[in-house]
């Protein structure tokens, strides 16, 4: 690859809109349209521009297609952010009420300190892309990170309570201790379990195959850090890809999963209906996501999140 160095100078507001402008970007208030770029960033709205630049040879031109204004690309925007806080509030419910089943049913199993015992967890041997051995070890990762809540979290009353009170076990019981676990552990945690009854319960709550659950979960992690660090949702294509569902026991769930594109939104959203119908059978997600749509009907095109042409016809989304 012939080496190429970046060049390119910062420019102040005005010259940003003076290059959308000369683009084909139609801006008719100006100072309404820096306000946004001194809040957004030309680089952040740059990528809710492409949908309305023209393409040739599926490359996008530095061209924006005919009647194009500052109004549709800012909206565009907007819709993905509203999208992106109604996601992680309903991953929010989920993630709640997983902690929850994972820490009630391994307690009653394994009694109140389950997370302390390796022998319940099996530890993985992968290879990295390089063909390099790594190993996964989920107990060795939930210890070290509880022993860290331990002594930088003290301000949580029920961890100032427990290691005021109590001189052993080290560690809180498991209602303590996996309350101060990142998401990413509870995934690791069910993943890794070593007898495959204790996720099956868990997944069973959710009338869902623990090996498919397990990748959900995953994705949800994924796409709650997407969430988190404000990154673009709603054309996304997912590098984490959850494994397929064919069906559903006791709840709706799509008809024509061999045809949904797993990596795009669309099946992402009716993941989050689909458990929800569990976690928070009286949850607003449903509505609050087809009035989201509607009002932006006019600038958003949902093929681009993976919508199929038929998808309203879904029982799921009636």
């Amino acid at each position: 690859m012939e080496e190429c160095k970046y060049t390119k100078l910062p420019l102040t507001y005005n010259q940003q809109i003076e290059l959308l402008q000369n683009r084909g970007l139609i801006i008719a208030d100006i100072e309404r349209a820096v306000r946004h770029l001194s809040n957004i960033s030309y680089y952040r709205l740059s990528a809710y521009m492409l949908p309305f630049k023209k393409v040739v040879d599926n490359e996008y031109l530095d061209e924006f297609k005919m009647g194009v204004t500052w109004e549709k690309v800012y909206d565009l925007y907007v819709f993905d952010r509203k999208l992106r806080l109604l996601v992680f509030d309903a991953i929010e419910r989920l993630e709640v009420a997983v902690r929850t089943q994972i820490i009630y049913q391994l307690s009653h199993k394994y009694g109140s300190h389950w997370q302390d015992d390796p022998d319940i967890f099996k530890v993985e041997t992968r290879r990295n892309k390089y063909g390099e051995k790594f190993t996964i070890n989920v107990y060795e990762d939930i210890q070290k990170h509880i022993k860290e809540q331990l002594v930088n979290n003290k301000a949580e009353v029920f961890i100032k309570h427990y290691t005021n009170k109590y001189s052993s076990p080290d560690n809180p019981p498991s209602w303590m201790s996996v309350e101060i676990m990142y998401f990413n552990h509870l995934s690791h945690i069910c993943k890794n379990l070593k007898n495959r009854r204790d996720i099956s319960g868990i997944s069973q709550w959710f009338d869902m195959p623990p090996d498919i659950f397990c990748s959900w979960l995953h994705t949800l992690n994924y796409v709650r850090n997407i969430c988190a660090h404000h990154a673009r949702l709603w054309n996304r294509t997912f590098n984490i890809v959850p494994e397929k569902l064919h069906f559903a026991n006791h709840k709706t769930w799509i008809n024509d999963s061999d045809k949904a594109q797993r990596s795009k939104v669309y099946y992402f959203l009716c993941i989050i209906n689909f458990l929800l119908q569990t976690a928070n059978p009286t949850s607003n997600f449903k509505p609050r996501l087809l009035d989201l749509l509607a009002e932006y009907k006019d600038v958003v095109n949902i093929e681009y999140m993976g919508f199929p042409a038929d998808w309203r016809n879904e029982t799921i989304w009636k």
